[in-house]
């Protein structure tokens, strides 16, 4: 139909490649806007032949595919010029309003990061800017929210040269197409980089941030520890393979840590653990060039740090690299391993110290048990050493018992009195022997007990340490020392409020 209005033969092969009538065959296009998604078709082309051409597409279509894409175009022309008309009836018609409103719906999606060159900046209320391409002077209108700009914490400059990250948009009013920015960063070479490193730097120095007297010593024993990185990174395995088994709550925050929303992602991440009660933060990622650390050199990412209520501790980079973040973090090591490491080094000292204090008091133990064991045997060998005697007592009386045979009488006589009073005085003196050994080694049980530290705290007492150590008298103590006071049953921790020294 076309070639018969165009006097052309084969008209449509001639305007159309063949690789292009192969795509509207196999895509089937209901529309326009798919037609232009066909390789080859292009704005002209569709405005010219589009309805023609979508026309033998519905007709093929309901004529079903088996007849075969060689057949589509054997219809009538008749019935094509029916379907462009009832085509073109039932075109929709928009409202301007509603048309860009559709537009602006389908470009929402269209988000991208784009690299140019500040021609111009201008701050009110909220941010407008242009982007230049250097090579053909291409213009690109953004738009940005001062809240995302104060995010971004650059200071636009014409001539910078920059990366925005956003998508475009129609404005309304003025049908102008604008990009709205979400989040930048520089994109210069490094000695730009390196000029506003040092100029945040200078700031954040004179500021005092940097000070040591305002960073917080990690808390002694933490358990609850937040982790801000990338669940993508090699950085967060090795934190996890090094860090103690001592019972850690770990509350893992998934974020960027490069790239153009990285900041974004980093201070939405710092916000999530400052509503949160967490012993210790810790913020790690590998390292990089100074460009691929720009989000931790970011001034709003720094503040919002330093105003977090726990303390923090970074290990960014490695030791060439400097983040400022890492400079105003409470604690900054080269390595997330090295990170791992410090936290862990209460837990094993204190670990150290129960295993120090359990030998000690075995040792003790062993060194009481074996004096009360040889003052045992000594006593053991004094009752034997006085029965020996008394045997040899007996011994002697029966030798003289047999020298004075002769006078029977006489020996008679005095063998019975002697053997009358022998058994009463040995079993009288041995008797008397074993009570005192009794006595003895009751008197050895006693200074046992009494030794026992346990006993001691059982009558009262008490053990007062500072730091491990015993006290032994008030001049050891200062006003606002911890003091570790032993019970029998418990031990009890107090502060010191007054010393009173006895003169």
């Amino acid at each position: 139909m076309q070639a018969q209005k165009e006097g052309r033969e084969n008209a449509l092969f001639v305007i159309m490649h063949n690789k292009t009538l192969e795509g509207i065959a196999t895509s089937l296009p209901k529309n326009q806007e798919e037609l232009l998604g066909i390789k080859g078709m292009g704005k002209r082309k569709v405005q010219k032949y589009g309805a023609e051409i979508l026309a033998i597409v519905q007709v093929f279509a309901e004529g079903g595919l088996q007849e075969g894409a060689e057949q589509a175009f054997l219809i009538s022309p008749e019935k094509i010029e029916k379907k462009v008309t009832k085509n073109k009836k039932k075109e929709k018609v928009y409202s301007v309003s509603r048309f860009l409103n559709l537009i602006n719906k389908t470009l929402t999606d269209k988000t991208a990061t784009v690299k140019g060159e500040v021609s111009s900046a201008n701050l009110k209320g909220h941010l407008y800017f242009s982007l230049k391409d250097e090579k053909d002077e291409s213009l690109l209108n953004c738009f940005m929210w001062s809240s995302d700009y104060l995010m971004a914490g650059l200071e636009l400059k014409e001539g910078m040269e920059i990366k925005v990250h956003g998508y475009p948009e129609v404005y309304k009013k003025s049908g102008r197409l604008t990009f709205r920015v979400d989040a930048m960063e520089l994109a210069s070479d490094e000695g730009a980089l390196k000029k506003a490193y040092d100029e945040l730097k200078n700031k954040l120095e004179k500021e005092g941030l940097f000070a040591l007297e305002r960073k917080r010593k990690l808390p002694k024993y933490p358990v609850k520890i937040g982790l801000i990185t990338s669940r993508d990174g090699a950085v967060i395995n090795d934190f996890l393979n090094n860090i103690g088994r001592f019972g850690y709550q770990i509350i893992f925050h998934d974020s960027r840590v490069e790239g153009v929303m990285a900041v974004r992602d980093l201070i939405q991440a710092v916000h999530y653990f400052k509503k949160r009660k967490v012993d210790l933060l810790v913020m790690i990622r590998g390292g990089g060039s100074l460009e691929s650390l720009q989000a931790f050199n970011n001034e709003a990412l720094i503040r919002e740090v330093i105003d977090l209520p726990m303390p923090v501790i970074c290990g960014i980079g490695h030791d060439k690299d400097e983040p400022l973040l890492a400079l105003v973090a409470d604690r900054a090591v080269s390595t997330p391993s090295i990170v791992a490491r410090e936290i862990n080094y209460s837990w094993e000292r204190a670990l150290d110290k129960i295993r120090t204090d359990q030998i000690n008091i075995e040792r003790v133990f062993e060194r009481y048990l074996r004096i009360a064991q040889e003052k045992i045997e000594c006593g053991m060998l004094c009752c034997k050493g006085q029965y020996e005697e008394a045997l040899n007592q007996t011994n002697a009386v029966l030798q003289k018992f047999g020298k004075n045979i002769m006078s029977l009488e006489y020996v008679i006589k005095n063998i019975k009195s002697v053997l009358d009073l022998a058994p009463k005085t040995i079993i009288n003196k041995q008797a008397r022997e074993i009570r005192n050994l009794e006595k003895k080694i009751s008197e050895y049980n006693k200074l046992i007990n009494y030794q026992d530290p346990k006993r001691q705290l059982k009558l009262g007492y008490s053990l007062t340490r500072i730091k491990g150590k015993v006290v032994r008298s008030g001049r050891q103590v200062s006003q606002g020392d911890k003091l570790e006071v032993e019970f029998f049953d418990s031990k009890v921790v107090t502060e010191v409020r007054k010393v009173l020294i006895k003169k």
